[in-house]
């Protein structure tokens, strides 16, 4: 497949994003080691002032490697890399032309995501790793099956709206950031919390947090990287 010149970006190959390659990789990985993701599922980065993103290729998340990285732009067509786009690179695709502030996106089958997916309570944060979530919770995207058109990867992006994440029925969900790091961090918490749900639910109702609540708790944004350089910690020599 030849690559691409389209959405301003520069060489797949260009030094200047040996970095960004680099985090993506590692977000994989973590994702990988938390649990979140098994065989399936992937994340995204949008190359900075270009309508162009990177993922990883057709492959497990756990396995991912610099090799495996491929260039999209927002409508698909292929800029460089490795030439087997996942199959539902819609996700990224769409919301990151929906959404210009949106920097990362994951797609994982958490679960707990899956299993609030699918049942008739709402997953509403009880706890303050849901600050980035609606005292209601996050919305369901309730289309089944995968995301492999521009249309369903419309019609999700619509859902998601201008929030942080969105849950796919009998899917997984669809998490958003502005870094990798914070996209990754959010996944995991969104797990932790849906988990923390199911568990407080088997004992009647749960004290739910309110809008005014979440908004007490802000470690995330006094120390945003202390999770993400926990996470990496926990992969050890895996990526030295």
């Amino acid at each position: 497949m030849a690559s691409s010149s389209r959405a301003g970006a520069p060489a797949f190959d260009a030094p200047e994003l040996g970095a960004v390659k680099r985090t993506l990789v590692t977000a994989c990985h973590i994702l990988d080691r938390e649990g979140i993701t098994d065989g399936y599922g992937h994340v995204s980065v949008r190359v900075p002032g270009t309508t162009a993103f990177l993922t990883i290729a057709n492959v497990s998340p756990g396995c991912a490697t610099l090799d495996q990285l491929i260039m999209l732009d927002c409508d698909g067509n292929y800029l460089g890399g490795a030439e087997t786009a996942p199959n539902e690179w819609p996700i990224h695709a769409c919301v990151l032309k929906a959404r210009p502030d949106v920097m990362s996106v994951c797609h994982t089958h958490s679960v707990w995501s899956t299993l609030f997916s699918v049942l008739p309570v709402k997953l509403r944060p009880l706890h303050h790793y849901g600050r980035f979530l609606p005292a209601d919770g996050p919305p369901v995207y309730e289309g089944a099956g995968l995301v492999r058109t521009v249309e369903r990867g419309d019609a999700l992006a619509a859902v998601l709206g201008d929030g942080s994440a969105v849950l796919m029925r009998a899917h997984g969900d669809t998490v958003v950031g502005n870094s990798i790091e914070q996209a990754v961090q959010r996944t995991v918490r969104l797990a932790r919390v849906a988990e923390l749900a199911h568990l407080a639910l088997l004992h009647g109702e749960p004290r739910y947090l309110s809008a005014e609540e979440l908004e007490t708790f802000s470690a995330d944004e006094r120390f945003p990287a202390r999770g993400w350089e926990y996470f990496v910690s926990r992969l050890g020599k895996r990526e030295t």
